[in-house]
């Protein structure tokens, strides 16, 4: 059988990227081969996820092209073009995150190179593209072969957004690492907050996963100054990974509300282990997760695939994981909280009972075992 070569373009330092190329040699051995064209210069330690690596190293050297927007974007292209030369030929090309530099890649390996072009769409970069790159955009994705989405919400929105007709629209997912790691945690829950040193004798209530001020942690908090919030302050521990994202200033309002609260709660400011990342996913009873926007938050999985209670927002587009079988709580406005988590923590039993399915649901979306065979076929 010969060797399958692909050439996977985007963030080669990127989690994704790396497990994609992971599981992919995993799954076909020595039958493929995994490059690497990277947008930002690969870390030593992750060019072992890879056949073989191309990007453009950064100059040692302060130019006038660092300095001028349009000419900096001129010479990265140009250095773009220079190192494109140098490829081999691919079976397939899967482009990840349609930034402006993948865009402009997409349409100068078309015309280089004779392989599959494969356009793999993450959400943001769609949903925030640019008036002045919109038209970029179109033209790499007529370009494509295939367009992949990680969900049915993004794919049907680009079919409407951009009028598309053609039937090479697919739905591949990424696997999220983490569950790996949670599927082997032999501790059980009232273990694993004995590990982290929380309070066993409360529910544990995480709120978010990280610093962002999407994640509305002020507006949920003001929640917990109501009356019906506060008769449940012995009963319950207030978690807050904060680890990334925000401002210091923001962090500084989110502690000075937390500490007129009377509630007890722990906060994680530092960098965590990918271990103690699943054991807080372990551990929780509770996770609030009420972003403004999100498409497949990686995070909500993990707490759903260990059978803590979610609670997330009905705007969110999650339909996805519900169709699937997992079971979570959905309000239409954070206000909400105030009535439905003092039900949740009164019959938390009863709740519990209903994520039974929910662990299973998640392992059929998001274990990267039940979701390679889908690259493999894409790329096929």
């Amino acid at each position: 059988m010969p060797k399958k070569r692909i050439l996977l373009v985007g963030d080669g330092n990127h989690q994704f990227i790396i497990n994609l190329s992971n599981w992919l040699k995993k799954q076909q051995g020595e039958f493929i081969l995994v490059d690497i064209f990277s947008l930002t210069e690969i870390k030593e330690s992750n060019k072992r996820y890879y056949n073989e690596c191309f990007f453009v190293k950064k100059n040692l050297f302060k130019s006038i092209f660092d300095y001028v927007k349009g000419l900096r974007l001129f010479y990265r292209f140009f250095q773009y073009k220079l190192l494109i030369k140098r490829l081999p030929n691919y079976d397939a090309i899967n482009f990840h995150y349609m930034v402006i530099d993948n865009l402009f890649l997409a349409n100068q390996l078309k015309k280089k190179l004779d392989a599959k072009i494969i356009i793999s769409i993450w959400g943001s970069d769609m949903y925030r593209l640019s008036p002045k790159n919109k038209g970029y955009f179109i033209r790499a994705c007529n370009n494509a072969d295939k367009i992949s989405f990680t969900n049915e919400e993004s794919l049907h929105y680009f079919k409407k957004k951009f009028h598309w007709n053609i039937e090479n629209l697919h739905i591949v997912r990424f696997g999220l690492a983490p569950l790996e790691l949670l599927k082997n945690i032999s501790k059980s829950k009232l273990e694993s907050k004995v590990f982290l040193e929380w309070n066993v004798s409360k529910l544990a209530i995480v709120i978010g996963y990280n610093l962002s001020p999407f994640q509305q942690h002020i507006k949920i908090l003001e929640c917990f100054e109501k009356l019906e919030l506060n008769l449940f302050k012995d009963k319950i521990q207030l978690i807050l990974p904060i680890t990334y994202g925000g401002s210091d200033d923001y962090k500084m309002q989110l502690l000075e509300k937390l500490n007129n609260l009377p509630f007890e709660f722990k906060i994680y400011d530092e960098f965590l282990t990918d271990e103690k990342v699943a054991y807080i996913r372990k551990a929780s009873d509770v996770m609030i997760q009420l972003q403004t926007t999100d498409q497949f938050s990686g995070s909500m999985q993990e707490h759903l695939y260990t059978g803590s209670i979610v609670i997330t927002g009905a705007w969110l587009p999650y339909q996805t994981i519900k169709k699937e079988g997992a079971w979570f709580v959905e309000i239409n406005n954070i206000e909400q909280l105030v009535k439905v988590l003092p039900d949740v923590l009164n019959n938390f039993n009863e709740y519990k009972k209903k994520t039974f399915n929910t662990p299973q649901a998640i392992a059929n979306l998001s274990l990267w075992e039940n979701n390679i065979k889908n690259w493999l076929t894409l790329y096929n």
